[in-house]
């Protein structure tokens, strides 16, 4: 009996990954997901009384790794700055352990960037965007004469965002884990031509 509720619950959450990743959070429904386990609704709630259960039940661990990799990353880079080749490893970092992923984790972590409206998580892509943000304004130091603050950390916000964007592109589609590396590799060497100059 026990091997039947876990081919149930593991129908489940393979429905509700496709829906999620298909939809969304806000526009899938347990009915929808029960359609697509092939269950009925009842049986459905009995191993998830809620949907926003069942999404937090899939998407937290892997939005708590992304949150600890930023953050260790994060620490560890603190001491250096980008003239030591520091965001580079702090980018790469980051690259590495998100393309070491499985193929579900990268689905769930797509939808936690993409999928998450209206769910607690919905803001996980910009904490992203903030961190790798963060790190590009101390790695920079203090601004030179001719510019000023503000105006470079609203380009290094508009950096952070296309290549979280990038990143998240090149996840969706992953092709091969070399594939994604020589690409990422490629993003990376564009955009750190483009800070160094700033700096």
């Amino acid at each position: 009996m026990q091997i039947l509720k876990d081919e149930i619950k593991n129908a489940i959450i393979e429905a509700a990954v496709k829906e999620f990743a298909l939809r969304g959070y806000e526009k899938s429904s347990m009915r929808d997901i029960a359609r697509s386990a092939g269950i009925s609704v009842s049986n459905t709630y009995h191993y998830y009384p809620s949907k926003e259960q069942l999404f937090s039940s899939l998407v937290e661990p892997v939005c708590q790794q992304v949150k600890t990799i930023f953050k260790t990353t994060m620490e560890r880079s603190a001491e250096d700055g980008l003239r030591n080749n520091q965001t580079t490893v702090f980018i790469g970092n980051i690259a590495e352990v998100l393309l070491g992923m499985d193929n579900h984790q990268r689905r769930l972590l797509l939808i936690l960037a993409e999928k998450s409206a209206g769910t607690k998580y919905a803001g996980l892509k910009k904490e992203m965007i903030t961190s790798l943000e963060k790190h590009l304004r101390e790695a920079a130091g203090k601004p030179g004469i001719a510019e000023s603050a503000e105006s470079r950390d609203y380009i290094f916000q508009i950096i952070a965002a296309n290549y979280i964007d990038g990143l998240l592109n090149i996840l969706t589609d992953f092709r091969s884990r070399k594939w994604a590396e020589a690409n990422l590799k490629t993003l990376l060497t564009y955009h750190l031509n483009g800070i160094k100059a700033l700096i």
